[in-house]
């Protein structure tokens, strides 16, 4: 994997589809089911396996260069048609941000904790409110119709959602020694 992704400066980026489609998809994406933040896990569970170095580097350090193009990658910004169109855990905004309070707990880096922290301020700005209620809206945008209907799943929805806003507001109260508690998608990355 490391072969094919973009190594160069302080970061670390695969390509979207190996070998590269002619789409008018974006290459490179950043999130946690297709992009670097999901990346980074992969280097979490191999370094939780005990492997020490990967093309000369340890698996922190590839972690670490995950996060930072995620970092600099213009996220959360919407900056094109598809760029970043959806808040859940999965191809959004929720699972990032997940990702970085991880890191923060593991590594006490204070950016990870500022970056999940403009994450949780993004989608709180982002929430609709329809009387007493509130909820996201994901885009599509090849669809006819972009506009999704809200939904209410874990990695698609206002439940993952939630529980990131939660996350993140327990951890500012608490701080660093607040409790871990495992998730069953990443329980490795949580500090042993």
């Amino acid at each position: 994997m490391v072969s094919v992704g973009v190594t160069d400066g302080q970061g670390f980026i695969v390509p979207r589809y190996i070998p590269d489609e002619e789409s008018n998809e974006d290459k490179y994406t950043y999130n946690w089911c297709h992009g670097a933040s999901g990346t980074s896990l992969l280097f979490l569970a191999l370094d939780h396996a005990g492997v020490m170095e990967i093309a000369g580097e340890s698996p922190l350090r590839w972690h670490r260069r995950c996060l930072h193009s995620v970092r600099t990658s213009g996220l959360p910004a919407r900056v094109s048609p598809g760029f970043w169109d959806n808040d859940g855990r999965c191809c959004g905004t929720a699972g990032v941000g997940d990702i970085f309070l991880d890191s923060w707990l593991r590594s006490g880096e204070k950016d990870d904790l500022n970056f999940a922290l403009q994450l949780a301020d993004t989608l709180v700005e982002r929430v609709v409110r329809d009387g007493p209620y509130a909820y996201w809206r994901f885009v599509e945008h090849k669809a006819e119709e972009p506009l999704l209907p809200p939904g209410i799943g874990w990695m698609q929805g206002a439940a993952g959602i939630a529980t990131f806003l939660f996350r993140a507001s327990r951890l500012t109260i608490e701080g660093p020694a607040a409790t871990a508690i495992p998730r069953m998608e990443t329980w490795w990355a949580l500090p042993s």
